[in-house]
């Protein structure tokens, strides 16, 4: 149970006129200014910070208005994962609003790595490129932005990852986790910092005057920016929330021909939320550069034929199918090597295959990582060098932990749950050792577990204030770094308990005269004869044309034999 200070919820009751659990939920967010917490519950698009608090986006700008006028030839390289993917395509199509016809490059996962790399460059000379602008990388691209400069050709970086010490030489670096940033929000996704230039480029050519009829509107690009913001799994708070609020409108009414066919293949049909985001539509999109070639998924988000649209969307989602048939298989023979070579008791899971796909073991290490709570690395063997990724828990910063072992790798990057790396096969069994000190070094010696922190204790009258519900309905979009409210119910009454699929099981909580459904997804077929309490969310749901309040319960805590005696 988190603590809340009381002395604030006050305040902010008295300040929002808002009941006080609402002001509880709002303080448990960080949300404790009354004006911050009036901006949240009422977002507007004027809420955007101005894109030249961004460091280098004036020099960034510039140049582009320079490209713009001249009609000049402008590649854009762009990651292959969902941010960088979507990313790209903003940028493209604003690019290509303007009169650009800009050229789009995407590495190869397996052939490549993430990164900016420098092979590309010549092949961009040649096609008489000047510029390159670079989405959701090239933060450490060093040697790519110098060979850029050999050949004559300007590079403006647009990224979101973790800075290194020295900047690489290009024309502008822009990214919000730069110290000298005066931008004041740090987490963007890398299409978010994408969106920021282009939001950046359109105010400079209105003020002058480029625009002779009418101003691009680029609410109509949000639904792009949401969908790679939420895929890359950013926290939802500050700008990511307005990107995500109002993105997600965008998305569930779109008209572009490429997410309504992949709406299509992913089956959803109603309005479209973070969960569909992460569980349906960005797990396609992240299929192509897994599996295939990223510029499937950049070809779907830019075409303007819907039956072109079709044919990628069921490519992407049969890749898809093969993700995850190829995800089981590693993780069968990544539990196989714990259980045969390794101790369950170990403070992180460093585990290697041959020909392991580096687009799969990403997935299968935050799996793994979910199941035993402990960080998680897996690496794919090639011929010369170990690549993969990590995957960590709340309580372990893993690109801090992988810096204190980097006389050992060969590259690495990343942000504190979430990482990348190659090292020599050579190299190997040094760098477990010192993976493992250093993650023992970050919990303290003290093994973790997971944990339900509470919000708060509640009644069902609580829930069902009207006053509540409106506030509640306000406060999402929830998702990564913003979670859903987690309520604790206690001193009720199960009712009408049933069956439900032979896997789940539902009830009525009955308190106070009032009741509340609970559903328990996954939770077996064994209905509990008595619960002493309950950790559950609050969802609105829809059946049969009806809306109604429900509880998503995510623990049971059941009353023991002693208790009842």
């Amino acid at each position: 149970m988190a603590s809340v200070d009381e002395a604030n919820i006050k305040v902010l009751c008295r300040e929002l006129k808002i009941p006080p659990l609402l002001a509880h939920l709002l303080i448990r967010r960080g949300i404790r200014d009354p004006e911050e917490a009036r901006r949240h519950l009422n977002p507007r698009l004027a809420h955007f910070a101005s894109p030249f608090l961004l460091p280098d986006m004036e020099k960034a700008v510039r140049r582009l208005v320079q490209a713009v006028k001249q009609r000049e030839r402008v590649a854009i390289y762009g990651d292959y994962d969902a941010d960088g993917t979507t990313g790209a395509a903003v940028l493209y199509l604003f690019l290509r609003e303007l009169g650009l016809d800009p050229v789009v490059v995407f590495p190869h996962r397996e052939r490549d790595g993430y990164g900016f790399h420098s092979r590309y460059l010549p092949a961009l000379k040649e096609q008489g490129i000047g510029l390159v602008v670079t989405v959701d990388c090239g933060i450490t691209a060093q040697e790519a932005c110098q060979t850029a400069r050999e050949l004559g050709l300007e590079v403006i970086v647009t990224d979101h990852h973790e800075v290194p010490p020295e900047l690489p030489p290009a024309l502008a670096v822009v990214n919000p986790k730069r110290e000298d940033s005066a931008y004041p929000y740090r987490e963007l996704a890398g299409v978010g910092v994408a969106f920021a230039l282009v939001r950046a480029l359109r105010q400079r050519l209105y003020e002058e005057g480029f625009f002779a009829d009418e101003v691009p509107n680029l609410k109509r690009y949000l639904d792009l920016v949401a969908l790679g913001t939420i895929a890359d799994i950013v926290p939802l708070t500050g700008e990511n929330r307005l990107v995500a609020y109002f993105g997600l409108q965008e998305l569930s009414e779109t008209g572009r021909p490429g997410l309504m066919a992949l709406k299509e293949v992913s089956g959803l049909k109603g309005p479209v939320g973070t969960t569909e985001v992460i569980y349906r539509l960005a797990p396609r999109i992240n299929a192509a550069g897994r599996m295939k070639e990223a510029r499937l998924a950049f070809e779907l988000l830019v075409t303007e034929d819907l039956s072109r649209a079709r044919e990628l969307a069921e490519e992407l989602h049969r890749l898809n199918a093969e993700r995850q048939r190829l995800e089981e298989q590693i993780l069968r023979e990544a539990l196989r090597q714990i259980e045969e070579h390794l101790s369950t008791e170990r403070w992180a899971y460093v585990l290697a295959g041959e020909d392991w796909p580096l687009g799969v073991i990403g997935i299968v290490a935050s799996r793994l990582q979910e199941f035993f709570y402990r960080p998680v690395i897996l690496l794919s063997q090639g011929e010369e060098l170990l690549r993969g990724s990590g995957r960590s828990i709340p309580e372990v910063d893993i690109y801090r932990c992988l810096r204190r072992c980097r006389e050992y790798l060969s590259a690495f990057g990343g942000h504190p749950a979430a990482a990348g790396l190659k090292l020599t096969p050579q190299n190997f069994d040094e760098f477990v050792r010192a993976f493992e000190e250093s993650v023992a070094h970050e919990l303290d010696g003290e093994a973790p577990g997971p944990k339900l922190v509470l919000d708060a204790w509640v009644r069902v009258k609580h829930l069902l204030d009207p006053r509540f519900i409106e506030g509640y309905l306000r406060l999402g979009p929830f998702g990564p770094g913003y979670p859903e409210p987690l309520f604790g119910l206690r001193d009720f009454e199960v009712r009408r308990p049933m069956i439900v699929k032979d896997k789940h099981f539902k009830f009525f909580v009955w308190q106070d005269g009032l009741s509340l459904e609970a559903i328990c997804f996954g939770f077996g077929q064994e209905m509990p004869e008595k619960v002493e309490a309950l950790a559950a969310s609050l969802d609105l749901t829809e059946f049969q044309g009806r809306r109604y309040l429900q509880l998503r319960v995510r623990d049971l805590k059941l009353a023991s034999e002693s208790d009842e005696k």
